[in-house]
Formats: structure tokens, sequence, C-alpha cells
């Protein structure tokens, strides 16, 4: 009989029996249950602080057999059952309680008062916070010995699973699951011995236990000879093991082993032998080469799951005996073959049991081959992420019973019509994504199916909006983007999709105004709407929203005081019409991660939401993008309400004053500061060089005075370290996981961007910004020398110093910063000669030292001969000499450039007043002569008088 099937009477037999009898009971005993009985009952509930599914409300009363969740014995009264599961999470795993206002399960502790129930055999308080850190399963929980089923599955318990659980003689059922809490999780065991003491075992759910130090793993579960049900997902177990000579497993069914360190598809593994095992999940682990010819053994196997692996060059020949083959799954594997060579190897004695096919990512190529509908029960179908061409034949539209058909990320091209989709009337799941396709639907075509996800991005789908999807009113999530739409919003779109999840609009040319409130569309979670036409004011947003894109679009108007959506993780709103102020409602985003109003027309100061309290602090705050707007005041105080910035962006505004002393302190995960065209003034705060992250400082176009610190050194994210130092994770970065398939995460852009200037032009960094180490401070007022210091942040990319007032010489060390592509010294007061060590510096492509007063003969080699027209890089220094330049570094020339900068200036002052000595001793001369003598006085006279007349 099928293991669901059994479980699935056990549970409806105990829960019937028990509820029937326990009314009975009740009716013979006027309502009444043992008082001792009540009492424990109580007490746990008095454990329970909080209950917002409201399980515990019905708790009232004598007859403690009629409260929700308590069952009875018929013949004696006693309790037998306690079923207090939260329905919500366990009902619900696509949506889990990430916020507190969501329904979840109870929280408190459990009392011991449950030892008084001496006859108690079914406990399920799964899904339910009733542990904590340090909390373990409760060791009295070992002392219910009659006990025969536990479930404390995706509790929040953690450290030891006590042994004690082993004095559970009678157990048939153990579910200890944890992996629902994967990030806060620490719950292990050392030894599971104890689990030979439950030899009536029949499911065993540890997953997300570590047992990591339990070598004797695998012997212990030998001696359970009735288990059917083994999950040991994400255990850490350890690999290899001994082999086992006599298995006992003979009723073992469904293994579930996936996320562990398996490397290898060892012959002697104990699951090879037992033929009985219908369900094998050894997704997500580390094994490696062909498919085992032992697989050919398990004859029983219908679920077969090796997706996650890095198997190569699969074959199907082992599969061969399969003939009961319901699921393979085989994504992230190489198969490098052709596609219908590969399914031709498949079992035919399977072809008409194959239900769910994935071999994404498995590097298969060729042909989808129209024999495809020889697999009549295909329900799945995944071939995302291949090499696969052509176009789509219309047969793989025949399996009627079809719900999902993945093809995303291939090289098919062609046009799929209404013939492909109109026997599919069990669709579900609909991707196309990412291939060079053309949807050529009718607009009044009506679609048999009721789809729930539909990915169309970078297909062809416009440039009318296709009206067929007006009847998916069931869909979760909607991708449309990049799909070359130039047309209006039906009416229909927001009343249409107001259950969806996920929803993308992005990159097409679609007009239309946003309705006054999307409150209605309380499902969502994340709209792209960015790079389209839409018009109006930003509005009322759905209560759970948690990404809005709205981006390059045509918004107008203020933005609202209040707009909902207390849970938004990122705002991007750039490139619109947006006026007036930021409201102070920005600070109520507690959970808000991206902030980005960059180019709009935003104006005033930045709201104060910081009054020195850590309750005002939004912990979660990774960029502020606020550049080309006009807002105003000083450095903003805005900012200390995010002690976890890393991206800060206030880029050509209007901003006054010096900046602050405080950023190193209140901001100290910074790693990107950019400033430039403000008017802040001032010096550069030493304070500044603390910042140990950032790698990114952009001062540029301000009133900046003062020298530059010497401490530059101490900013070590400029100096990269291979061995321990990575790349911080990118803020402008966000992901969704869709939840069809374990391999399907994707990555939703950020379409703003750092910007750049280097190599004399300005460039945007998206995705790559966190390689981007820069340094900028032209266009200031900096005086004094280029600090040695400098030539230690050897990871700079981009170094611009110019138009500023810097003397001295360039740093002789300069060609130790050989990650250089822009170095731009040029508008200032610079002596003396170039360093030869320039020439080191090999990714160079971009170098300006022109108008200084820089002398001698100019480096050759390397990179510096690879230039864009060179000699403009030099401009400006009348003593420089040698190619680029056609000034010939001669005897005299080359004498005179060799001389320091201090013998140049004495040379030029000699010079200047020799001058002015010859001039004052020819005046004085002419004067004595008209002095002393009337005759070259008279003959001077007369001269002038014959030019005038």
């Amino acid at each position: 009989m099928d293991v669901a099937a059994i479980f699935c009477f056990l549970l409806v037999l105990i829960t019937t029996t028990t509820t029937i009898s326990s009314s009975a009971y009740a009716a013979q005993t006027n309502g009444a249950c043992f008082p001792y009985e009540r009492d424990a009952l109580l007490s746990f509930k008095s454990g329970i602080q909080s209950d917002p599914q409201k399980l515990l409300a019905s708790w009232n009363g004598d007859d403690c057999c009629r409260w929700t969740g308590v069952n009875c014995s018929y013949s004696t009264g006693h309790v037998l059952k306690i079923d207090l599961r939260n329905s919500f999470f366990l009902d619900d795993l696509l949506h889990p309680p990430i916020h507190s206002e969501y329904p979840h399960g109870m929280r408190g502790k459990i009392s011991s008062s449950l030892l008084a129930l001496h006859h108690l055999e079914y406990l399920d308080l799964s899904g339910n916070l009733l542990g904590g850190e340090a909390v373990q399963i409760p060791r009295f929980l070992g002392s219910l010995p009659n006990l025969v089923y536990l479930n404390l599955s995706s509790t929040d318990f953690s450290g030891r699973v006590p042994p004690h659980l082993g004095n559970l003689s009678k157990l048939q059922y153990l579910d200890i699951d944890t992996t629902w809490n994967d990030e806060e999780n620490n719950m292990h065991s050392e030894d599971i011995s104890w689990l030979a003491r439950l030899p009536l075992l029949v499911f065993l759910d540890m997953s997300g236990v570590n047992l990591s130090i339990t070598g004797d793993w695998v012997q212990v579960l030998n001696k359970l000879s009735n288990l059917r049900v083994l999950r040991l997902h994400a255990c850490q177990l350890p690999f290899p093991y001994p082999a086992i000579v006599d298995s006992n497993l003979t009723s073992l069914e469904i293994v579930d082993l996936s996320d562990n360190r398996i490397n290898t598809l060892n012959p002697s593994y104990w699951f090879w032998h037992a033929s009985t095992i219908r369900h094998l999940d050894l997704m997500n682990n580390m094994i490696v080469g062909p498919l085992p010819g032992a697989m050919g053994n398990m004859t029983s196997l219908e679920v077969l799951n090796l997706g996650g692996n890095h198997l190569s060059d699969v074959k199907a020949k082992p599969l061969e005996n399969l003939c009961n083959l319901r699921e393979l799954t085989l994504w992230s594997n190489k198969i490098n073959q052709d596609m219908a060579e590969f399914l031709d190897g498949l079992p035919p004695c399977a072809w008409s049991k194959l239900e769910l096919l994935d071999l994404s990512t498995t590097n298969i190529s060729g042909e989808i081959p129209n024999w495809i509908n020889r697999w009549t029960n295909l329900s799945i179908l995944q071939l995302s992420s291949n090499m696969l061409v052509g176009s789509i034949p219309l047969e793989i539209g025949m399996p009627s019973k079809l719900r999902t058909l993945d093809l995303d990320g291939n090289h098919l091209n062609g046009s799929i019509s209404e013939e492909h989709l109109a026997s599919l009337v069990n669709l579900e799941e609909l991707d196309l994504s990412y291939n060079s396709v053309q949807m050529v639907i009718n607009l009044s075509w009506i679609p048999p199916f009721k789809l729930r996800m539909a990915y169309f991005p970078h297909c062809q789908t416009g440039p009318y909006f296709p009206l067929w999807l007006q009847g998916q009113r069931d869909l979760i999530y909607l991708d449309i983007s990049d799909t070359g739409i130039v047309d209006y919003l039906p009416d229909w779109f927001w009343s249409v999709f107001s259950n969806t999840t996920y929803l993308n609009i992005s990159c097409n040319q679609i007009s239309g105004k946003l309705p006054r409130t999307l409150e209605f569309m309380s499902s969502a979670l994340i709209f792209d709407f960015n790079s389209n036409n839409l018009t109006g004011i930003l509005p009322q947003l759905p209560r759970y929203l948690q990404e809005l894109d709205i981006s390059k679009n045509s918004l107008s108007g203020p933005l609202p005081t209040k707009f909902g959506a207390p849970y938004l993780l990122d705002l991007l709103l750039s490139e619109n019409k947006i006026t007036g102020t930021i409201p102070s409602y920005i600070c109520q985003l507690q959970f808000l991660c991206v902030l980005d109003l960059a180019k709009n027309h935003l104006v005033g100061q930045l709201p104060l939401c910081f009054d020195g309290s850590k309750e005002t602090q939004n912990k979660s705050m990774l960029a502020l993008v606020l550049y080309e707007n006009s807002l105003s005041g000083n450095f903003p105080l805005f900012v200390q309400s995010f002690p976890e910035l890393i991206l800060l962006d206030l880029a050509h505004n209007k901003h006054i004053g010096e900046l602050p002393t405080w950023i190193a302190k209140m901001l100290p995960q910074l790693s990107y500061l950019r400033l430039r065209n403000n008017m802040f003034s001032g010096s550069i705060p030493v304070q500044l060089m603390e910042l140990g992250h950032l790698q990114f400082l952009d001062l540029a176009y301000n009133r900046i005075s003062g020298s530059i610190p010497e401490s530059l050194a101490n900013l070590t994210a400029m100096i990269p370290d291979q061995d321990h130092q990575q790349p911080l994770e990118n803020p402008l970065y966000w992901s969704y996981e869709r939840p069809s398939s374990a391999s399907d995460t994707y990555y939703a852009k950020f379409d703003d961007s750092l910007e750049v200037v280097s190599k004399g032009q300005y460039l945007d960094y998206t995705s790559n910004v966190v390689y981007m180490v820069a340094l900028d401070l032209s266009h200031n007022n900096i005086v004094g020398e280029i600090p040695e210091e400098i030539t230690s942040l050897v990871g700079m990319a981009v170094l611009n110093l110019s138009h500023n007032q810097l003397s001295g010489k360039i740093p002789e060390k300069i060609g130790q910063l050989r990650s250089l592509e822009s170095l731009d010294f040029s508008w200032n007061e610079l002596s003396g000669e170039i360093p030869s060590s320039l020439s080191d510096i090999t990714t160079l492509s971009k170098l300006n030292l022109s108008y200084n007063n820089l002398s001698g003969r100019i480096p050759s080699g390397n990179q510096l001969q690879a230039l864009i027209d060179p000699a403009s890089s030099y401009f400006g220094n009348s003593y420089l000499c040698g190619p680029p330049l056609l000034r010939n570094c001669s005897a005299p020339e080359v004498a005179r450039g060799y001389h320091d900068g201090h013998q140049s200036d004495s040379d030029e002052r000699y010079l200047y007043l020799g001058m002015a000595v010859g001039f004052v001793l020819s005046l004085w001369i002419v004067f004595v002569t008209f002095l002393f003598s009337r005759t070259w006085r008279v003959a001077y006279f007369q001269m002038f008088d014959k030019l005038l007349y």
C-alpha cells in the first residue's frame, strides 16, 4: 500500500475514532473529563503568551474533550490526542510569516504539565514558536510512554536533540524538521544511538539537524526494520561510511538525503540494495562522475531526484530497467548530449508513466523532438537554460496533462501560436523567457487554461498588449518585461491581476495612468514597472508590498505624505518628474533597504528621523540614492538613522556646509560615498579616513579646501587582499526565488547605477559596482602636496585630483597603483619629473597630466605607448620633452630639464632680475644725457614737432 495512503488512513482513523469516542464519553459523564487532565491542559495554556489563530480560545469549561485540538478515548475518557499545528504556516509555504502581522503560530513554552497525560498517543505542535535561542526540545517529552505520533517540525527549538526521546518505545512517527528556519537553526546531535530504541518507527524526519559527527548513523538506521520514510535533508551527514552487508531496511520506501555532502554514488551504498525504495532524493549534493550501473537494480524506483549535483556525461542507459519511473530530475548536471538522443534512451516501458522531467541547465542541445508527445502522462517539463535551438514543435502541446512548461534561457526561435497551446487545458505555468520567440496569438483568443505563472520577458509579444491575458485571473506571477509592447494599459489590467504576487511589465513603452490606490492588490509582494510611460502620482500601495520599481517613467506631483506598504524593502522611483519634498513617512519604513529617488525635481531638506535612540534607527537601509535633484541644506542628519548604510549618493544637488566628522562613527559600513556637484566647503575630515569599508569616494565639483589627509592608508577597502577580502554584497541588486523549481533563482535588475567619471567620460556601474574602487577629489580648492600614502591604495581603478591647487612632486611610487585605469592630475601646480614607475601601470587607458609645471623627459614603455592621443596627456607643461611631444630633449634643454624645481625657479628669478636692472640702467642713461646736454634736448623736441605737423 502507498505510504501516504497508510498515514492518511492512520491519521483519519485516530482522528475519527477519538472524536467519536470523546463525544460519547462526554455524553456519559455529563460533559466532564478527568479533572487532573483538564488542569494539565490549562497549565499548558497558561504557558502560551500569544495565540493569533485562537486555537486555545475554546479551552474553557469542564469538558476538555470538546476543546479544539483535543480528542479523548471513547472507552476510558483519557486525552489521547493534541493537535495544535500552525495550519497557516504549513499550508502556505510560498508565503511564510515574515512579518509579525501574518497569522503566525503560538508563542510561549511547553509546560511539563503534559506529563499528567499518561495516555497521550498523538502530539502535534508543528509550526509554533515554543522554543527560542538555547531552548532545547523538552526532555520530559521522552516520558510520555504511550506516544505514537510526535511532530515538532518548524518550531524554533535549538541545541542538542534530547536522547530521552529514545524512551518512546511505541513511537511510530517522529518529525523534528528544522529547515524552515535555516539561518537561525543550530539543532544538533552527536549521537543518535537512541533511535535504535524505537523499533516501531515508521516515519523519521530530522531534516536540518546537524549530524556531522554521528559517524555510525547508517548502522543505527539499519536497526529500524519498520522504517518506511527517512528524511535527513540538510543534516551535514558524514560521507563516506562503511558498507552494510545485511540490510534490515526491507520496508524503506522514501529516502531524502538532499543538501548533504555526498560526493559520489558508490555502488556499496546501502540504498542501492533496498529494492523497496520508490522515492530517492539526492538533490544539492556534490556528486560527480556518471550514473552508476547499480541504479538499474532499483526497479521499484518511481521518483529519482539528482538535481543540483555535478554529474557529467549523464547517459540514460543505467535507467533502462526503471519501468516505474514517474519523476526524473537532473537539473544542473551535465548531460552534454543532443536532447533527442538522450530522451530516446529513457526506458520505453516508462513512457506512459513519466509525469515530471527536469533537464534544466544540463547542457542539452539540438532541437526539441516532435515526438515529445510520446509521454502522454507528462505533467511537468522543464528544459530551461540549455542550448536548444530551432522552433517549438506543435507536438509539445499534445500531452494534455501538462501543467508546467519551462523553456526559458535557450536559443529557440520562430513563433508560438494558440495552436501550440490549444490542447493544454491543465496548463498552470508557462515560461518562454529569454528566447527569440514571437508570440503570434489572436487578440480575441480565449485560452482553455488558467495560468498561475506566466513568464515571457524578452519574447516578442507586442506591439499590442496581449489581450488573451484578460481571462487569467488566477495569475500569481506575471512577467511581460521587454516584450516590445507599445500600447496603453487596458482598463481591466489592475482588476484582473489583483491577486498577483509578482508583476513585471518593465522595459516596454506602456502608457497609462496609475490608479489612485493599489491597496486592493493585497497579495502583491513585487511590482516592477520601470522604463515605461506611466503617469500620475505615486498611489497608495498594497500593504505587504516589498519591492517597488517605477523608475524611468513620467510620474509627477509630490510624494504622498503616506503611501502605505510599511514592509517595503526597495523603493525605486528614479528618473521621473516627482516634485516637492521627501515626506517624513520614509522614516517609518523600518525594513527599507534601497531608496532611490534620483533624477527627479525634489527640493528642500531631508526629513529628520534620528532622535538619538536605537529605536529610531533603520538597520536595514543599505543604499540611499538621491542624485540630480535640488535638495539643499547641510549634510543631511537624515542618514544617521541608517547605521548599516553601504551606498550614499547625494551628487548634483545644492547641499552646503562642511562635511561632518561623524560619518565614520554613524555610518561605519559605508562603502560608496558620492557627493559631487554640490557646494560643500571646508576641509576633508580626517575622520573620513576611518571608514574601513570605503572603496569609492567622489567629492568632485565642490568647494573643498585644505590638504589631502595623509591617513589615506587607513582606507583598507582600497587595498584588496586576495586571500581574505571579498566584494561586498551589491546593495543595488535584489533577487527572488521562483517556487516552481529548486534551481530557479532569478535576479531582478536594479536599473539605476553608480555614475563614475572614468577615462574622461561618464560610466554607469550596476551589477559590477562591487568591483569599482575610485577616488575623485577634482574641481575643488585643495592645496598642498599629494601624500605619498596615496600609493598604498593599490586597488584603485580611478584616481582624479585634477583642477585643484596641488603642488610639489608626483609621488615616486605612483607605479604601485597597478590597477589604475584612469589617472588625472591635470590643472594643478605639480612640478618636477614624471616618475618612471608610471610605466609599470599596465592597465592604464586614460592619463592626463596636462597644465602643470612638470619637467624632464617623459617616461616611455608598456601601456604609456598605447594611450589614445598620448600627447594631450602632457599639454601645458613647458619643460617636458621627448615622445609623444615634438619637443626634443637636446643638450641644453635636457640640462635645464634635469634641474630640480627649486633650481628652475632660481633661474627664472635671475632672468627677470637681469631684465629689470637693464631696463632701469638704460632709462637712467637717457635721463642723464638729456639733463646735461642742451643740444640733445633741442634735437629731440624738434623731431617730435616735425612728426606732429
